[in-house]
């Protein structure tokens, strides 16, 4: 029995069905307004979209008693979601960035794709400095998209010390991580709890080893602990999924009718779930 205040298998098994829906709805929403013309911003924020549906595909995939896979066992342990549901709580911040209201007259959002190009194009000249025919091809994407960045009115009412920032390619948004909770309105102390301790799980830190073997911890049997981390982490990832989902039907509100909940229509994914 599990002790007072740890979800029983039963509270699981709800959450469990809770984050299934909204996967569904998620994933018909987007197959739904997908290869539609949208201005640049909302264009890659529904390629963020995208990537969070992929992420919450594995993992609903991944966590014990799902639908979506067939397993000769169920592995208990927190780490099957943990990886994912960080990449959720990170792809919610730059998806709800991206359609955010823009400053037309001041080229926002211009600006906002523009430096989201340069942190792109610096990151690959990284991974191919010892290539001289792809370095020298970044290289010179990188200063274009540098003179264009510096020319545009929005980034040149900015700090200096955050031009330089973008301009190094170290940045991909233009506001910090404290702005980004702040907008998707969550607690910042809320958000960097679950941060901390989905990326201890994510990665083989100190905090996802240390305590394993006190009640079955992280040994892949059920336990108290493990539940409780999984029941609660896709409680919030649902929550993430329906108010992303909430913003690609406001922006295509065409779309809507494709919410089904578990009757929502996809493929590829469960065989109930596949068009006829």
């Amino acid at each position: 029995m599990a002790e007072r205040g740890q979800p029983t298998r039963e509270d699981y098994q709800a959450a469990l069905g809770c984050l299934d829906e909204a996967v569904c709805e998620a994933i018909a929403v987007g197959q739904a307004q997908a290869g539609r013309m949208a201005s640049p911003c909302v264009g890659y924020a529904t390629y963020v979209f995208a990537r969070m549906c992929g992420h919450a595909t594995a993992a609903i995939r991944a966590v014990p008693l799902s639908r979506w896979a067939e397993n000769d066992y169920e592995e208990w342990g927190f780490h099957v979601l943990a990886c994912h549901a960080r990449a959720l709580l990170e792809g919610n911040l730059y998806f709800h960035y991206l359609v955010s209201p823009t400053d037309e007259d001041l080229e926002e959002g211009r600006a906002r794709i523009t430096l989201l190009q340069l942190n792109d194009c610096c990151t690959r000249l990284k991974m191919f400095t010892d290539n001289q025919e792809q370095r020298q091809g970044f290289e010179g994407q990188r200063d274009e998209l540098v003179a264009r960045l510096k020319a545009i009115p929005f980034f040149q009412q900015l700090a200096q010390p955050v031009q330089a920032q973008c301009l190094s390619g170290k940045k991909a948004w233009f506001l910090d991580r404290a702005q980004l909770v702040e907008m998707v309105g969550m607690e910042k102390a809320q958000f960097d709890i679950l941060w901390d301790l989905w990326s201890q799980h994510s990665h083989i830190h100190p905090m996802s080893f240390y305590r394993m073997e006190a009640n079955g911890r992280g040994s892949g049997l059920d336990n108290d602990t493990d539940r409780s981390y999984l029941t609660t982490a896709m409680l919030i990832c649902t929550g993430i999924l329906e108010a992303a989902t909430d913003k690609m039907v406001e922006i295509s509100p065409d779309v809507a009718g494709v919410r089904q909940g578990l009757n929502s229509k996809f493929s590829p994914g469960p065989k109930s779930n596949r068009p006829q």
